[in-house]
């Protein structure tokens, strides 16, 4: 993984937690660290799109 990836991951992710999965993986930390680690990429993904074409979005 680049470094920059790396460093990005730690911080908007980090460790296993399974306070951030839901209850019903709870029992199964590899499914439930993915889960997570995906919707926090997505979330990041949308916040990022919405920061770089907001104005456009907004437009009528």
């Amino acid at each position: 993984m680049y470094p920059a990836m790396e460093e990005l991951y730690q911080y908007f992710v980090g460790h296993p937690n399974p306070r951030h999965w839901p209850e019903e993986l709870r029992d199964r930390p590899v499914l439930g660290h993915g889960q997570y680690a995906f919707s926090e990429g997505l979330r990041l993904g949308f916040l990022l799109a919405v920061e770089c074409m907001g104005p456009e979005l907004l437009r009528p």
